[in-house]
């Protein structure tokens, strides 16, 4: 793994991710919110509740999980992401 920070966009706002950091630690940093119910950064992250749910290059990830990477197009806050966030919270 590179020492490297990674440049990729949220919603179409470009950030600049220190190395090792997921998209959600990353999103923070640039004080973009991606909601979440088990992310806590004193613990490691398990992408249990899927709240935080992201589409990178068009396939769903959860953000807490998946590393930030060079280039990456993430979408976060659509009608679709929040519908499913919503579903889920329901449940």
């Amino acid at each position: 793994m590179s020492d490297k920070p990674v440049t990729f966009t949220i919603d179409g706002v470009e950030i600049t991710a220190k190395a090792g950091q997921t998209i959600l630690q990353a999103a923070d940093d640039a004080g973009i919110y991606i909601p979440r119910l088990c992310y806590h950064p004193a613990l490691p992250p398990g992408g249990h509740c899927r709240l935080c749910t992201v589409k990178m290059n068009g396939r769903t990830a959860s953000s807490c999980t998946f590393p930030a990477d060079e280039g990456l197009v993430v979408e976060n806050d659509t009608e679709e992401l929040n519908d499913h966030r919503r579903r889920i919270v329901e449940m």
